[in-house]
């Protein structure tokens, strides 16, 4: 249903290069909200954190377009407004947790956060399960208020032959920040999408993401940081393994508008390929509309050093203790966010299986 707009480039580059919008197989299922069904759902909210009155009818679009948006938030059989008064810290995170499983193989959610001034919270979702060509879809909106901190810690874990959409939009206050931690480990399709708005002198968006495509699995990244106020920040680094004949792409935007004197963003992204037949593409752009900003985007793609692995396995390392260890410094950024010590568990677990499998 995307018809190509889906993870749109927001500048177009040479159509030949093939990554300025999402490929058709990446689209969403052109079906009614029925086809989704009831969803396996469970959540855990806090003290601190209440239900909102607005669902965010009214907010900027994800960086996976408009469409999707409007598509999930019209379709979502799971909704969830949260909010989090003034002044007032949360101490434990918020979870939510969606399971893919042969009784409820389908799931499309939204959730909507408001985070009031100086609040400060952790909201941890997680995605699960192996249910046979399962399929799920999520719309994140994030309101944080002046001075607010939210950190959004997203876990995809899902099965090799299910499909996941993931849309996530921010919009920050004075000295707000958000910090987005992205994790994506499984399915044969893989689309997410994040668009930062930061509309306010000194605020800040973070983001650590990485991801792990193996088999025929379909990769497809978009993030975007629009910055329109002073003394705004961004940080988008994200990290990769790709195996088999996976195919990714990644499009990192960073967009200094006028009004954004300065503005500092970095992008960075540090590929390891596991195989020759795995497809990597890269598209980091800066955008300049307004003098006194630093912008700096690098790109990192490769192969295992043989060196390095020479030098794991003289210390006594097999070579699947080596890889894994190559893996896990990659992925530790972003894994040692995870609030829960289980979960960090968890995915640290899942991805040296991951890669223990591919080895195989």
């Amino acid at each position: 249903m995307n018809d190509l707009n889906m993870n749109r480039l927001p500048v177009a580059t040479w159509n030949q290069c093939g990554v300025n919008s999402a490929p058709k197989a990446a689209a969403l299922p052109e079906l009614s909200g029925n086809f989704w069904g009831e969803v396996n759902f469970a959540y855990i909210l806090p003290a601190g954190v209440g239900e909102a009155e607005s669902d965010f009818s009214a907010f900027a679009e994800s960086g996976m377009g408009a469409e999707t948006d409007a598509y999930i938030a019209e379709n979502a059989t799971v909704r969830h407004a949260l909010t989090v008064a003034e002044g007032v810290t949360v101490a434990e995170p918020v979870i939510l947790e969606v399971t893919l499983d042969a009784a409820h193989p389908t799931a499309l959610t939204s959730l909507s956060v408001d985070a009031k001034a100086g609040s400060s919270l952790t909201i941890v979702q997680v995605l699960r399960g192996d249910a046979e060509h399962g399929a799920a879809a999520s719309l994140t909106r994030i309101r944080a208020g002046e001075n607010a901190q939210v950190r959004l810690v997203q876990i995809q874990l899902l099965g090799d032959n299910a499909r996941r959409w993931n849309a996530a939009a921010v919009e920050e206050g004075r000295n707000a920040r958000v910090e987005q931690v992205r994790i994506e480990l499984g399915g044969i399709l893989s689309a997410c999408g994040t668009r930062a708005a930061l509309s306010a002198a000194k605020s800040e968006y973070d983001l650590d993401a990485v991801y792990f495509g193996s088999g025929s699995a379909l990769l497809d990244y978009n993030d975007v940081s629009v910055h329109t106020a002073k003394d705004t920040m961004c940080e988008m680094h994200t990290a990769g393994v790709l195996t088999g004949h996976a195919d990714k792409i990644l499009r990192g935007t960073i967009d200094f508008r006028r009004g954004a004197k300065r503005g500092i963003g970095h992008e960075s992204e540090d590929v390891l390929l596991f195989s020759t037949d795995a497809r990597n593409r890269t598209a980091p752009l800066i955008l300049c509309g307004e003098e006194e900003v630093e912008g700096q985007h690098a790109a990192s793609i490769g192969r295992l050093d043989e060196e390095k692995l020479y030098y794991l396995r003289s210390r006594g390392l097999s070579e699947a203790q080596a890889r894994r260890l190559m893996v896990d410094a990659r992925f530790a950024p972003a894994l040692d966010k995870i609030p829960l010590e289980t979960l960090r568990d968890e995915v640290r677990a899942e991805a040296a299986r991951r890669l223990d499998n591919d080895a195989e």
